[in-house]
């Protein structure tokens, strides 16, 4: 088994696949709209995955719910200007 460069990362660096994800998925990709897309996905993927881990979470923190919450409205309300500016153009 061949021995991990120290001079490496443990995880790869993805950035550039993120603003071009958040782009696509928003319509516009700056520092603060990736954190929040970071968020969403990761959020998103846990709810999928493990729905009794979140929602026991959410009942532990009602105040990081509502946030979430938001955000996901947030995520959704870019996404659909993003679409109807692609419907008009």
């Amino acid at each position: 088994m061949e021995e991990v460069n120290s001079k490496k990362e443990p995880v790869p660096d993805i950035d550039s696949l993120l603003y071009s994800f958040t782009e696509f998925l928003t319509g516009k990709a700056d520092e603060e709209r990736v954190k929040m897309i970071k968020v969403w996905a990761l959020y998103n993927h846990m709810l999928k995955t493990m729905p009794p881990l979140v929602q026991h979470w959410t009942n532990e923190h009602p105040e990081e719910k509502a946030q979430l919450r938001e955000l996901f409205e947030q995520v959704k309300r870019w996404n659909m200007e993003k679409k109807q500016k692609g419907e008009t153009e």
